[in-house]
């Protein structure tokens, strides 16, 4: 059966709270984006302990770094074996997160052991709303999920936490679903806590929001010259044998790939990519139409290569909104750095059209923004495929539409 909660000394938080990290608005932004998430994991905590025994650090975790090396995985995963409630924060974007839905999932999995041995599954999952998000537009897994928001307050189920603790007239709707939630809280940790487990790598589960509908083909266009071709005084460590090999994040801990970075998040939001270099879907690209949503991954060093240049010069064209434009700009790179103004004019010069476009993706500075923005780039590339493909009539025998006619006399 479950795994008890030793009491006494610090055994894990009693809550982890999950979010959707929110990227800074562009690589020169010293802000924090997330700094009032962190406010609403502060007010819980500080609510929690004012109403437990526990220790100081004991009331919840929240992930507040850069998920860059080998020890976020490490940490998320320690925690997540150990919290005993999972709060999800709700908003369009937590659920086009890859990492949030491989959280989710992995705390649900601390619980197979314990229904196999004929335990049922404890809720253990109490969810906040940070910006409303309709029913309809939830996975199946957060649908399941039988919560009332309006018990927190009308104003907080109708605006959501963002829309509430940011205006002095909401203060008292703010504290008061503070006061709910902490409770909520507090009365599941000590009542059906999930059971103590072992997750080993968060990372390695399947994403709970994973598309169950049959997978739909993207292109993965990547931009970036091989080891053979880079332009003249170009580091070679973050280049392979062919273009797809190109890893402009690298750091001595992590060796993947761009390319397989994004295969594998579009493959959990239900996608089949296809991978290829520039020389590869010159072709597709050049077409006035295309089969599928597709996604450029532009090394800006690239576009100093002359040939690049021309070859790029296709997809500029107007009229082609399918096909969406992101572009690493990796600020712990000095080489990108030191030459980012002629680099800047060589991505304009080859692609100014679609860097003007408002779903394209310019200058990301790190590989956890990159994670962040990519379930969006997919759904919107997507769905701007999806207003430009034509629609075709159903097999069979064309019936005309009936006509209302007088009564014969």
């Amino acid at each position: 059966m479950a795994a008890p909660y030793p009491s006494g000394g610090y055994q894990g938080p009693y809550f982890f709270l999950s979010y959707a990290h929110v990227p800074s608005h562009d690589g020169t932004d010293s802000s924090d984006p997330n700094q009032w998430v962190e406010k609403l994991f502060r007010a819980l905590c500080d609510y929690i302990l004012h109403h437990t025994g526990l220790p100081a650090g004991a009331a919840g975790y929240m992930d507040r770094g850069l998920r860059t090396g080998e020890n976020w995985p490490r940490t998320l995963s320690e925690q997540l074996s150990t919290c005993r409630v999972f709060v999800p924060l709700y908003s369009p974007r937590y659920f086009e997160s890859e990492a949030c839905g491989k959280e989710w999932a992995s705390f649900l999995e601390r619980a197979s052991d314990h229904i196999a041995a004929g335990g049922l599954m404890p809720n253990a999952i109490v969810p906040a709303l940070w910006t409303p998000v309709r029913p309809e537009s939830m996975p199946q897994v957060a649908r399941d999920i039988q919560f009332n928001h309006t018990d927190l307050g009308r104003h907080y189920a109708d605006k959501g936490f963002y829309g509430i603790m940011k205006l002095k007239k909401y203060r008292d709707h703010y504290q008061n679903a503070i006061h709910e939630l902490g409770q909520r809280i507090i009365e599941v940790a000590e009542s059906t806590p999930m059971p103590r487990g072992d997750i080993p790598n968060f990372t390695e589960a399947r994403s709970v929001f994973a598309d169950s509908t049959p997978e739909r083909p993207i292109t993965v266009t990547v931009v970036a010259p091989d080891t053979e071709t880079l332009p003249p005084g170009r580091n070679p460590a973050y280049y392979g044998d062919t273009p797809p090999r190109w890893n402009p994040y690298r750091t001595d801990d992590d060796g993947k790939t761009l390319a397989a970075c994004v295969a594998e998040v579009a493959r959990s939001r239900g996608f089949l990519p296809e991978i290829g270099s520039l020389d590869e879907h010159a072709e597709m690209l050049a077409a006035d139409d295309s089969h599928a949503p597709g996604v450029m991954l532009v090394d800006p060093w690239a576009t100093s290569i002359e040939e690049c240049k021309r070859a790029l010069h296709p997809v500029d064209r107007s009229g082609r909104p399918w096909v969406t434009v992101m572009v690493p700009w990796n600020r712990d790179d000095p080489e990108t750095m030191e030459n980012q103004e002629r680099l800047r004019g060589h991505l304009r010069a080859a692609l100014a059209s679609k860097l003007a476009e408002p779903e394209a993706r310019p200058y990301i500075p790190t590989l956890d923004d990159f994670q962040t923005v990519l379930p969006d780039v997919l759904r919107r590339a997507e769905q701007r495929f999806l207003n430009r493909a034509p629609a075709y009539p159903p097999d069979g025998d064309k019936i005309d539409r009936p006509k209302l006619t007088r009564p014969e006399d």
